[in-house]
């Protein structure tokens, strides 16, 4: 039988009993175990094993229910009732992948079709809108090297941000409004479109027309 101890961080190896000695050598009692048996840390059980010649293998003890085998829960899946097991914490609702085409395809998808929802796809970091970017950037870039001479007769040096001295090549129109508005991309490259401005003007432009709805040329 089992003898029941207070917590007593004072526990040493010295007032330990057969009895104690025999529990903490048994290879099916866990770290944790002592601990709670004993009251003392997380160390204590290794450094009493290790006096008492006793090498036991880390990880879960052979026919000891696991953490996650223990707490465990019953739902029923909402397609087909059919009841099925999961822990507490995730969020599954359905018991096959057969049971979740069943359910995209009774999905009420009307709302992509609201204004709301598009305006939640109005973001920099939409795969469609970086798409658009690169191909009006690279297209931007060989008009740029063919009309040099148009787009930046003084010959200013272009840079990134933050180089003193430095110029951007600017897109009158916005790129991003015209992505917004379904302007061409070979529009969005003319001449007429593209001009030389500091990196600061043209930061500066960028964040005041992240969002701007009437472009004036």
């Amino acid at each position: 039988m089992e003898i029941s101890y207070l917590i007593n961080k004072s526990m040493r190896y010295s007032m330990l009993t057969e009895e104690d000695k025999m529990f903490i050598c048994d290879p099916m009692v866990t770290g944790k175990e002592i601990q709670d048996r004993f009251g003392v840390g997380y160390i204590t059980p290794t450094r009493w094993r290790k006096k008492l010649g006793v090498s036991v293998t880390k990880g879960s003890k052979k026919g000891k229910e696991k953490p996650w085998q223990i707490k465990i829960e019953q739902r029923n899946c909402i397609i087909c009732s059919t009841s099925f097991e999961v822990i507490p914490s995730a969020r599954k609702k359905l018991c096959s992948k057969k049971c979740v085409d069943i359910h995209l395809k009774s999905c009420d998808r009307s709302y992509m079709k609201t204004e709301e929802y598009r305006n939640t796809l109005r973001k920099d970091t939409t795969p469609a809108y970086r798409r658009y970017r690169r191909q009006v950037d690279s297209l931007s870039q060989k008009v740029y090297e063919k009309n040099i001479d148009i787009i930046n007769p003084n010959r200013y040096t272009r840079t990134l941000c933050g180089v003193d001295g430095g110029f951007q090549l600017d897109h009158i129109i916005p790129i991003r409004y015209g992505f917004d508005n379904g302007i061409s991309i070979e529009e969005m490259c003319v001449v007429e479109n593209l001009r030389m401005l500091t990196w600061e003007e043209n930061l500066g432009r960028n964040r005041k027309n992240k969002n701007v709805e009437q472009v004036i040329l």
